[in-house]
């Protein structure tokens, strides 16, 4: 019989539970109060839809009758979308790190007091059966029980050092902190770059975006030329087993450190930041007609096949494609080389291309994954211009295959934040790659997300089947605000810079913290800890970060000192964390050199912008922000011209330089 309480969540990953023999609620008032009137603790399971471990676990334990017989009869079961609250997966996760002096992972496993909601005992996978070193997981339950009952005191005392943890933040500082902070976390961080395989530190191998992203940003700032350790780093990431060769995007992550074998979820999370990175890459050493060309190629493949598989009715996208497929990891996904040969040859490819095809992606080796074979160049490459792509005539036989299989299933939460990350990787590619079509894409699904007649502080972190979740997250709102940003620049216009102010109205308003930074979550929330404040970085951008980035170059740019007194305010109360590990801050770290030392900004107001379009195009391509408008409404300090081509204004933080009304000396200026 299947259980309401989950068939009704907006999350798919609960409602995948649903026919659990497990009793399980989801996180609300209902279920907490029911933990306290009885006095039984409370076992907090926390995974999402892809989680490959996640469905391991439901079908050892959660789908076992004994065992969910035991979980009924001592705990009050609560199953988390992570996804959909961050900050219970936040919380607990850094619980997972303070009790154990390691990182966590999915599923996370926690047994919590019913009273204060705070933890006394957490890990994460849990086999039925005692083996890989840990203990049955209806042993564990029966352990716990006798723990809580029999320990009450040191169960609330542990719980309570843990959530004294939680709130503290950690002190922050009478100034920002210097960019000699930064290159400081820059050189640590390069020097765990894998200069063999590429990429950064060793088995697993995540992709680690946001770190990426901050080396391909000093390295700019630099002026670096992008070949050696980086160009190996992105090479790796596009050439071995990570990339979906006929798809386009990129899986989670890969179990070992030579990028062959990866974990089969593809996550928005990753794949909304490619088409920034890599078409930030292909600027670094004034792009390379040969890299331009690949990361072109590869984008498209992600952004035109990949995404748009993921595309929801309502024009925005999902969460992610599951790991596995009926049960068995990968499934979709590999292929053996009788099966391989024949399609190609029933296709009418040459003998040569199907050899040549067979050899380069390991087909001619033996078996990488479980008696079959994951696609994943044989010979890697230490440059990105030494990528070769599958060819297309080969790639789409073998997709049109690989489509008629069974496929995994999608989570379809539309999740506000995600969205809006892809929306400014989508703007930023399509400017510096010269495509509109992804520029329009990027401002066609921000508008989809905020409709103008929404209110942004009715916003929900996601939806599923148009049914709003709980209410939006610093990080949602963070993310949003630089999408709109990001849109601002390009199209200038009255409504958007008003939607600017609503959102940052919106976060100051409800997630302020006292040390002049902003929570995770507020009020409306409920959260176990109400207190939490993050600066660092996961699969994406702390919001703290992403928030300070977007106010400096908003207050950069639009001379509001106000914002950049919040940006301020934010890396000051930042200091001390960053202090401890700087290399866990990148984003923010990216950002505190945007405020030491901030970008050009040029300011075009012209009647007539015909003249001005070239020169428009040309610096946008160079990642300088460009503001073009014909109307006072914007930056009414540089007022529209009567007369002439118009003006351009070339600022760098507080200063600009004299007006130039010519563009071909504006482009000089740069030259």
């Amino acid at each position: 019989m299947s259980n309401p309480r989950l068939l009704e969540s907006t999350s798919p990953y609960l409602q995948a539970h649903a026919a659990n023999p497990v009793e399980w609620y989801a996180w609300n008032d209902e279920a907490l109060a029911r933990a306290r009137d009885e006095d039984r603790p409370i076992l907090l399971s926390i995974g999402y839809a892809a989680c490959h471990w996640c469905h391991v676990m439901a079908r050892e334990s959660f789908s076992d009758p004994d065992i969910a017989a035991v979980m009924n009869r001592h705990f009050i079961n609560i199953k988390v979308d992570r996804e959909e609250r961050p900050d219970l997966d936040k919380t607990f996760q850094t619980a997972h790190a303070l009790l154990n002096q390691r990182g966590g992972g999915w599923p996370l496993t926690a047994f919590l007091n019913p009273d204060d909601l705070t933890p006394f005992f957490i890990g994460t996978y849990f086999p039925p059966e005692p083996r890989f070193g840990m203990p049955g997981f209806a042993e564990l339950l029966e352990r716990v029980h006798g723990v809580y009952r029999e320990k009450r005191d040191q169960t609330r005392d542990q719980g309570m050092a843990v959530h004294r943890a939680l709130s503290a933040t950690p002190p922050g500082s009478s100034d920002p902190p210097q960019a000699s902070v930064v290159d400081a976390a820059r050189a640590r961080l390069e020097g765990s770059l894998d200069d063999k395989h590429g990429g950064l530190g060793g088995a697993p191998k995540f992709p680690q975006l946001p770190m990426l992203d901050f080396l391909l940003d000093e390295a700019a700032a630099r002026g670096d030329d992008g070949y050696g350790r980086l160009d190996h780093t992105v090479a790796a990431l596009l050439d071995g087993g990570l990339f979906d060769h006929l798809d386009g995007g990129i899986f989670r992550y890969c179990v070992d450190a030579d990028w062959t074998i990866p974990h089969f979820e593809k996550m928005l999370v990753d794949n909304a930041q490619l088409p920034d990175i890599l078409s930030r890459f292909v600027l670094l050493g004034g792009g390379s007609a040969d890299r331009r060309a690949v990361v072109e190629l590869l984008l498209e493949r992600s952004i035109d096949h990949f995404l748009e598989r993921m595309r929801l009715a309502d024009g925005t996208f999902a969460a992610s494609l599951d790991a596995d497929t009926r049960g068995e990891e990968g499934a979709t996904y590999l292929w053996t080389p009788v099966e391989a040969r024949e399609v190609l040859e029933a296709a009418g490819l040459d003998a040569d291309r199907i050899d040549g095809f067979l050899s380069a992606y390991g087909l001619e080796h033996p078996a990488n994954f479980e008696g079959k074979w994951h696609l994943a160049a044989i010979r890697r490459v230490q440059s990105v211009e030494e990528v070769r792509p599958v060819a297309e005539p080969v790639r789409r036989v073998l997709l049109a295959r690989r489509d008629a299989r069974p496929q995994p299933r999608r989570d379809d939460k539309s999740l506000l934040g995600l969205n809006a990350l892809l929306a400014t990787g989508l703007l930023r590619a399509g400017t510096r790659l010269g495509r509109d079509d992804w520029t329009n894409r990027g401002l066609d699904l921000l508008d989809r997300l905020v409709p103008a007649t929404t209110v942004v502080a009715d916003l929900p972190t996601g939806s599923f089947d148009g049914r709003p979740s709980v209410p939006a997250f610093l990080d949602d709102l963070a993310l949003l605000l630089e999408a709109q940003a990001e849109a601002f620049f390009r199209v200038p216009q009255a409504e958007r810079l008003a939607r600017i102010e609503e959102i940052i109205g919106t976060i100051t308003e409800r997630f302020s913290d006292p040390s002049g930074a902003f929570r995770l979550s507020h009020a409306g929330h409920d959260a176990p800890v109400a207190e939490l404040v993050v600066f660092t970085d996961d699969a994406q951008p702390a919001g703290n970060a992403v928030l300070a980035d977007a106010l400096a170059r908003l207050g950069y740019a639009l001379g509001r000192t106000d914002w950049l007194d919040i940006a301020e305010a934010i890396f000051k109360a930042a200091a001390g964390s960053i202090d401890r590990a700087p290399q866990v801050h990148t984003r923010l770290l990216a950002a505190l050199r945007r405020f030491h030392q901030p970008g050009t900004v040029v300011v075009i107001k012209a009647r007539e912008m015909r003249a001005w379009q070239t020169a428009i195009a040309t610096l946008r391509r160079r990642d300088i922000t460009v503001i073009a408008s014909g109307s006072d409404d914007v930056l009414p300090d540089k007022p529209l011209p009567r007369a002439g081509y118009g003006l351009a204004y070339i600022c760098r933080g507080t200063a600009c330089l004299p007006p130039e009304s010519d563009p071909d000396k504006l482009l000089l200026q740069f030259a």
